[in-house]
C-alpha cells in the first residue's frame, strides 16, 4: 500500500510518497517560517504533495505529523509555541477535501515513535519511549505495543514537564519547561545572549561566522569538538538538565528503550557519554538495568513519522469499518 506522508516542523515541512513496509520512494521539503501560517501554508504543502506526481488509485491514506499540542480527533493543529500563524488549522479537514482520501493526523513526538516502532532499529519493541532533541523537546511512548495518546492527546507533552518552576520562560507559557532548557531553540537564544552581553570568545562565535543571529545548537556541537571552554560550561548545563528530564520519562514509563532525536545524532558519543553517567542521580537503578538509551537510526524519520501516522490510522479504521 502506498501513503502520502507530511510532516509540519519548526523549520522545515516535508512531504513525501511512502509505503507500509517504511520505504520513501520520494519526498519533497520546503521552508516552514516564510509560509507565516496555514492560510499559504496549507496550500503549499498540497502543491508539495502534487509535484510527488502519486497515482491516486494506489494512495491509502495521509498521514500527517504536527507540532503540538493538537486534536488527532477534530484534526487540528491547536496552538504550536514554535509555529505562530498555525493556530487552529483545521489539517485533516483541508487534506480530505483537497485529495479525497483518508487523512490521520497526531503529534509530530508521538508519529516518531510510531515510526520508530514500526520502521526504525528497535521495531516491534513493546515499551519504547522517543524524544526528538530537535528544535523543540517533544515526546512519544509506545507501552505494551500501544501508543499513549491520552484523554486529550497531550499524554507524554515531555517537552513541558516542569524542571524548575523558577527557570526561563518557554513559549509555551510556563518556567523551566524541560523544553526551555534543552529544546534547540532555546538553547541557541541563551547562547546568542550570553555571548552577545558578555563578550564572551568562544569558538560557538566563530562556528557561526562571526554573527550572533546565527549561533545554534550546531555550533555548539562544533565548538565542543574543539574543546571550547564556554561549549563545554553549556554543555555541561544540558547535559544536567537533560538527564533530569529523562531520569522522569524513565520513571514514568519503564522503557525498554529511550530513542534520542536529531541533537544527539549529530552529537553521538558527546551526548551519549555523560548523559549515561548523569542518569543515576535521577533515576532508579531498576529502570536504567531495563533500559538502553540510544539515537534513532531512522535516517529520514520526518517524512517516516507521517507515513507512520497514515500507516496505524488506515490500519485501526479500517478494523473499526470507519476510514475517514
Amino acid at each position: 500500500m502506498k501513503l502520502i506522508g507530511i510532516d509540519i516542523g519548526g523549520t522545515k515541512i516535508s512531504v513525501c510518497l511512502g509505503d507500509s513496509e517504511g520505504n520513501v520512494l520520494a519526498s519533497r521539503r520546503i521552508a516552514a517560517q516564510p509560509l507565516g501560517g496555514a492560510k499559504l501554508g496549507l496550500p503549499a504543502i498540497a502543491k508539495e504533495i502534487e509535484e510527488l506526481k502519486p497515482k491516486w488509485n494506489e494512495i491509502g491514506a495521509i498521514g500527517i505529523s504536527s507540532p503540538g499540542p493538537v486534536s488527532s480527533k477534530e484534526g487540528i493543529m491547536l496552538s504550536p509555541p514554535n509555529l505562530k500563524g498555525w493556530e487552529g488549522a483545521r489539517l485533516v479537514d483541508y487534506f480530505s477535501d483537497r485529495f479525497q482520501k483518508p487523512v490521520f493526523l497526531n503529534h509530530d513526538a508521538k508519529a516518531a515513535a510510531l515510526a520508530e516502532y514500526l520502521f526504525g532499529h528497535a521495531k516491534g519493541t513493546a515499551n519504547l519511549v522517543y524524544l526528538t532533541t530537535s528544535t523543540g523537546m517533544g515526546g512519544g511512548a509506545i507501552v505494551n505495543g500501544l501508543l499513549v495518546q491520552g484523554a486529550s492527546d497531550t499524554a507524554t507533552e515531555v517537552g513541558h514537564y516542569v524542571l524548575d518552576p523558577n527557570g526561563p520562560l518557554c513559549a509555551c507559557g510556563q518556567r523551566g519547561c524541560f523544553e526551555a532548557f534543552c529544546g534547540g531553540a532555546m538553547l541557541a537564544q541563551k547562547m546568542q545572549k550570553e555571548v552577545g552581553q558578555k563578550g564572551i570568545e568562544t569558538a560557538v562565535l566563530q562556528e557561526a561566522g562571526g554573527d550572533l543571529k546565527k549561533i545554534d545548537a550546531a555550533c555548539l556541537i562544533r565548538a565542543l569538538k574543539q574543546s571550547d571552554p564556554y561549549a563545554q560550561e553549556v554543555w555541561n548545563g544540558f547535559i544536567e538538565r537533560l538527564a533530569q528530564g529523562i531520569g522522569i520519562v524513565l520513571m514514568a514509563f519503564n522503557p525498554e528503550v529511550v530513542i534520542l532525536g536529531t541533537m544527539a545524532m549529530h552529537a553521538g558519543p558527546l551526548l551519549l557519554d555523560p548523559l549515561k553517567q548523569t542518569l543515576p542521580r535521577f533515576a532508579w537503578k531498576e529502570a536504567l538495568q531495563a533500559c538502553r538509551i540510544e539515537t534513532s537510526r531512522l535516517e529520514k524519520i520526518s517524512e517516516l513519522s507521517g507515513v507512520a501516522v497514515a500507516v496505524t490510522g488506515f490500519r485501526r479504521h479500517r478494523h473499526e469499518g470507519s476510514v475517514r
